[in-house]
């Protein structure tokens, strides 16, 4: 299925709060990561909700943003063309300093359904000035706007807190109504990075007080769920159920593809690395009176790849089901 439109995004997230499922934001920067998201979405039948961000697009590009955009796309739409589901890309953690080098030209390029100005770390005033340009600019091309008000803890991509600040649910009406933002993204005691759900002070009553305020106030606004990585399966299905349509994952992948390889390797390092005390040449192949040599067989890096993807497409499965979202799709 091509690349689906923001107006499609939101009929997605439209039908995920009636039905109450939500749908996983996956982030990616190479492909097998995203062959394997590809085959569990197509196997379950669920939306596809890809996310990028300045980090991966400037690693998938050799240090040019928004040329490893061009690209971490066009793949996506090559490989996802022939499956019949919607897919979407969103811009994650934009910040207000990349808005007119990524976050614009990404717009009027198409390149994505949606995009997320992280303004949180500014002021109240000005975090509703920062998003509500965005949206002005993006809603008249189609595309979605998420915003963040609160601090999550924690790392992500450029992204730094030390402290969590928890949503208010007033401020969060007040916001969406002055911005127009399409979804919020709430600090409700998760954290970004490697953090176990059994330490965190999870608030999904927090985020029910925000959804229903933000309802009550007439708007249509929503809740994303960020730092999701870590938490269990009950934990993400409280949270669905008290508003949040979009569940972000992105250290989840990292790891498994860190470990998935990690394992892969060592089981095979003595088909890869050279006994102690034998020079190998990478080039020519030689290795001095030894008669070792590396088998392809392991080193050929489709090989570790075909492991990363199978893993990735389990744990994707795994979350899927978490969130409710198999056999669920807008496509037609």
């Amino acid at each position: 299925m091509p690349l689906m439109s923001g107006l499609d995004l939101k009929q997605a997230y439209r039908q995920a709060s009636v039905q109450q499922y939500a749908l996983i934001a996956n982030n990616f920067a190479e492909t097998d990561i995203l062959l394997g998201l590809v085959a569990a979405y197509s196997e379950a039948k669920s939306d596809l909700l890809l996310q990028v961000s300045h980090g991966a697009a400037s690693f998938a590009g050799g240090g040019d943003a928004l040329a490893g955009l061009r690209a971490l796309v066009g793949y996506a739409r090559a490989v996802t063309e022939r499956h019949k589901i919607g897919v979407f890309v969103n811009l994650d953690h934009v910040t207000p300093a990349r808005v007119d080098s990524f976050l614009r030209p990404a717009v009027d390029e198409g390149l994505c359904s949606s995009v997320m100005i992280d303004a949180s770390a500014e002021p109240f005033e000005e975090n509703v000035a920062q998003t509500r340009a965005v949206v002005e600019y993006a809603r008249g091309r189609g595309v979605l706007v998420e915003a963040e008000l609160g601090k999550i803890k924690g790392v992500e991509d450029e992204i730094s807190s030390d402290e969590a600040f928890y949503t208010d649910p007033d401020e969060a009406v007040e916001f969406v109504a002055r911005t127009g933002a399409d979804l919020l993204a709430v600090s409700v005691g998760t954290q970004h990075g490697v953090s176990k759900g059994c330490e965190l002070s999870l608030r999904p009553d927090l985020a029910a007080s925000i959804s229903e305020s933000v309802r009550r106030a007439n708007l249509d606004c929503p809740l994303v769920l960020h730092g999701a990585s870590g938490l269990s399966a009950d934990q993400v299905r409280r949270l669905v159920e008290a508003g949040v349509v979009k569940v972000n994952k992105d250290t989840t992948y990292q790891y498994v593809h860190a470990r998935t390889s990690c394992e892969f390797y060592l089981e095979g390092k003595e088909a890869v690395l050279p006994p102690e005390g034998t020079e190998f040449d990478p080039i020519t192949f030689e290795s001095g009176d030894s008669p070792w040599h590396p088998n392809k067989k392991v080193f050929d890096p489709r090989i570790v790849g075909r492991e990363v993807q199978r893993a990735i497409a389990e744990v994707a499965r795994a979350m899927i089901d978490q969130v409710r979202s198999g056999g669920r799709t807008i496509y037609g």
